[in-house]
């Protein structure tokens, strides 16, 4: 009697780390192990030790280090050297292992991948587009020219992103843009355990969050502006807590140095990566996300799923995740002042909480593990 042969999916992710990418990758990677997937992780850049043994060797995925792809060796003989022997190596790896489906996620992988599609012996590869299409005409990348002629399959997260690479690559390509959005599953929270204790600010009446890593486009700067005018404008006893990992590197210094400069020090509390997002979000007043641009934000969803308040910039992802009739207004790109008088309001209790709390759990259902795994499902078959 024969024995079925495992389906076996890769997924191609830069960074081994904990993050809203991962997270996303680790649910899909869960859900189609337990229906007799075999899983692999090929990473490119970053390898944390901790999230590789308790999320991925703890569960039993298999670890390809991927980061020959990015290695320059080549390129001190030959530019074709340094652009072929990467993605020659990467063709032998995938037919050696036998890969059925490669879901590549970060920008860089996607081009990558979709350009040795047709040789990989895969079934289907993945072309993600998970970020905020900033672009207003083609790109001229000779991988990404590849990829899209080679026709993957093209999923976006938001529609927003969708909407906007057809329109910049529409007329070049033919492309067949899906969107599935992100899923998330909350975690149970130990509501017996005193967690304004465990963050260690019992000692405030006023608790607001801002859970981001230091990248460029996340603009903590005018967090700290709008914190400012609310101390000086209240004179509360409130603390701001910062929870977020090095993303660009000398960002959290930079930061912390603005804090220091700006007087307001002994209200904010830089956690550093935090491992208890969910309890952090159930003891805040309201969560913030600042930014410039964002694809379809998982701490958004995050924070609406547990019903937290959540105060955010203006920009389609965010609107996209909270939706046209939120009862909390969204602020300008940079306008500390606007952010200012929505922390005011929120301190005076002029928003009804209840209200949102009702709001956020109906919009929370777009953004379920289950509808994802439904969708991804319709084209990975295990």
């Amino acid at each position: 009697m024969f024995k079925r042969h495992k389906v076996k999916i890769l997924f191609a992710i830069n960074n081994l780390t904990y993050g809203g990418i991962q997270t996303q990758a680790l649910t899909l990677a869960k859900e189609f192990q337990k229906k007799g997937a075999k899983i692999y992780f090929f990473w490119t850049t970053k390898y944390e030790e901790d999230f590789v043994k308790k999320e991925l060797i703890k569960n039993g995925f298999n670890i390809i280090d991927g980061r020959f792809i990015k290695d320059k060796f080549w390129g001190k003989y030959s530019w074709r050297l340094q652009r072929y022997v990467p993605l020659i190596k990467t063709i032998l790896l995938s037919r050696f292992y036998g890969f059925d489906y490669v879901i590549p996620y970060h920008d860089n992988l996607c081009h990558f991948f979709g350009t040795i599609l047709p040789y990989t012996g895969a079934k289907k590869t993945i072309f993600h587009i998970r970020n905020t299409v900033l672009e207003n005409k083609p790109r001229q990348s000779w991988y990404l020219k590849k990829a899209l002629h080679n026709q993957p399959v093209i999923i976006a997260n938001s529609i927003h992103a969708g909407l906007k690479f057809q329109e910049v690559y529409g007329n070049s390509y033919n492309l067949n843009i899906s969107t599935i959005y992100n899923g998330l599953r909350l975690r149970n929270i130990d509501h017996s355990k005193n967690w304004k204790s465990f963050f260690g600010v019992d000692r405030y009446d006023f608790v607001v969050s801002s859970i981001a890593n230091f990248f460029k486009e996340k603009d903590y700067s005018t967090v700290f502006k709008a914190w400012k005018l609310f101390l000086e404008s209240t004179n509360s006893n409130a603390v701001l807590l910062i929870a977020g990992d090095e993303g660009a590197e000398g960002m959290m210094k930079l930061y912390k140095q603005e804090v220091k400069q700006l007087g307001i020090d002994s209200n904010v509390i830089f956690l550093g990566r935090s491992f208890y997002n969910m309890e952090l979000l159930s003891i805040t007043n309201c969560n913030i996300l600042s930014t410039q641009n964002e694809g379809l934000p998982n701490v958004v969803i995050e924070t609406i799923g547990i019903g937290a308040p959540f105060i955010g910039t203006n920009v389609e992802g965010v609107r996209e995740v909270v939706g046209e009739n939120y009862p909390i207004p969204l602020f300008k790109v940079g306008n500390e002042e606007a952010l200012c008088q929505t922390l005011t309001d929120f301190f005076d209790k002029k928003y009804d909480l209840d209200k949102i709390k009702k709001y956020s759990a109906l919009r929370f259902q777009k953004f379920s593990t289950e509808a994802l795994i439904k969708s991804y499902s319709k084209i990975i078959k295990v």
